[in-house]
This record gives structure tokens, sequence and C-alpha cells, in this order.
């Protein structure tokens, strides 16, 4: 059952928040906080962090089961989120985008920290353990992503971020993503009917005879634009659609034949409603199950 009070408990867990606040650094500096696993592709949640102890002098904004958020993480988490908004020119600090600023604040809480505090304690549970190799995996991907080890490494040191922290961080990270996975695997087991298939999608011919005539306009958009050979157009990036698109329909866009076509856009369109609707339920069952665990948690907010 979830309790809000402004009250901390005497009895709450102590934590040091010094790694969690710069594990958020780091997380953000390589997109990880963003886009963890399957759950944040699915949008459920925006990232993870590492509840630590909280100092006695520290303000303890949320209590999950006896795990602690303060301050100091809280307003961290926040501070990335904003930085987001700021970046498309919207203040979130201006009087009237106090309303937008509470939902923000109420979503990084839920987002960043109850959640995936929940979700860990639940795998756990569940006997999932992540090995070294998956770690060291998960790791080069970060390089990857920020152009090689020397740049990872050089984000790490800057927020004085250690390889073993980073580890642990990394660790949290695939146990959750992979009891996301293992739920879903189970629902669908218990309810095969809600798997999304092609039979499922209802796909007409003149739908897919619009997605032909777009294709077609793009195609002969693309070929005018190259012809005029304006130097304000980014003429390699039109060059590499008309490839694309050439390699993907050869001759057929050029004889206008939309009968030839017409079975390989439907199996395209299939796969993207497919992918589209699947995304969309599973996002709905893992709000239903956040849900859930929070109904049956002990939950208190104190901000």
């Amino acid at each position: 059952m979830t309790n809000d009070t402004g009250e901390n408990k005497e009895n709450v867990k102590k934590t040091d928040t010094s790694r969690k606040t710069k594990t958020i650094c780091i997380a953000a500096a390589v997109i990880v906080v963003a886009t963890v696993g399957l759950a944040f592709a699915l949008g459920a949640f925006e990232g993870i962090t590492d509840p630590q102890e909280v100092p006695d002098n520290e303000e303890v904004v949320a209590t999950v089961n006896g795990e602690t958020v303060s301050r100091v993480e809280f307003e961290q988490a926040l501070e990335q989120e904003k930085m987001q908004y700021q970046m498309q020119g919207i203040d979130l600090d201006s009087e009237e985008m106090s309303e937008m600023l509470s939902e923000l604040e109420n979503h990084v809480l839920n987002n960043y920290f109850v959640i995936p505090i929940l979700l860990e304690k639940r795998a756990e549970a569940a006997g999932i353990n992540i090995s070294e190799d998956e770690i060291e995996d998960r790791y080069q991907d970060y390089v990857a992503q920020l152009g090689g080890e020397e740049q990872l490494e050089e984000q790490m040191a800057a927020v004085d971020l250690s390889r073993d922290d980073l580890d642990q961080d990394i660790s949290r990270e695939l146990t959750i993503t992979k009891y996301i996975e293992q739920y879903l695997e189970d629902y669908y087991e218990e309810n095969p009917d809600e798997k999304v298939d092609e039979a499922s999608i209802d796909l007409s011919d003149d739908e897919i005879e619009e997605q032909y005539q777009q294709l077609l306009n793009h195609y002969n958009n693309l070929q005018e634009m190259l012809e005029e050979d304006d130097p304000d157009m980014p003429r390699e990036q039109l060059e590499a659609q008309l490839t694309q698109i050439e390699d993907n329909y050869g001759e057929m866009l050029e004889e206008d034949n939309f009968e030839d076509i017409k079975p390989i856009l439907r199996e395209e369109m299939l796969e993207r409603r497919i992918a589209q609707e699947t995304q969309a339920k599973e996002q709905q069952i893992l709000t239903d199950h956040f849900e859930e665990l929070r109904e049956e948690s002990d939950i208190e907010i104190n901000y």
C-alpha cells in the first residue's frame, strides 16, 4: 500500500548518495539512463539508479520498502531531465510551466527511483543473475556509444566513477531488463491470445496503395531534387535515400508497377504494424504490473 507523508521514517535504511549522483551523470553521458533495455524502449520508465545510504543529515524524499531516496540524488536526476527540455528551448522554471515541472518531478521520482527499486527486488526474488560476460558486453556497448574506451574513461573520471561502480550499475540495469523480459514471456504464456501477430492486424488494400503512392512520390521527388543540384540541399543524404529505395524496390517504382510491389509493401507494413501494436500492448502490460507492485509496497513520498 502506498502512503504519502511529510515525515521521514526513523528507521529508514541509511546509505551514501555520492556514488549514485556520479552514476546518474555518467549514465546520462552514455545514454544509459534514457535507453536501458526493453522497458526503456517501451517508454515504461526512463532510467535506473542505485539506492545508496543516506547520511543522517540528508533529506529523504522517498522511502520504498525501506530503500531511501535522498534529496541530492533526486535533484540530480531531475536536472538531467530538465536539461532535455532546455535543449528544446523550454524553460520549466517559468511560472507558466510550473504544472509541467510538477509532473516532471513525479515522473523522475517514479521512473528513476520507485519503479526500478521495486523491479530489482522482484528480480532478486526470481533468482535472476547477471554474468561477467554480460556485464562486459554492455560495457563495450557504452564504449561504442561514446566512440571509444578512452572517451568513456574520461567521462567516468570526470565524475570519479570507478569501473567497479559502473559494473555494479550495469548489473542492476541488466537484472531489471532481464526480469521485464521474463515477466512478458510468462505473461504471454498465460495469455497467448493477447500476443500480436499477423492474424490480429487489419491491413486493407487501400492502406497499402496509399503507402505505395507516398513511396512513389518520395522517390520521384528525390530524383527531381538531385537533378536540380541545389547547393543548399544535402546531396549525400538525398543520394543515400534514393539508393536505399532502389535497393529495396528496384525497377518496380520506375515502371510504376503497384501489383508487383504490393506484396513487398504488405509484408513491410505488417512487420511495422505488429511492432507498433506489440510495443503499445507491452507498454500497457508493464504499466499495469508496475501499478500492482506499487499497491503491494510500502512507499512514502516526502516532498
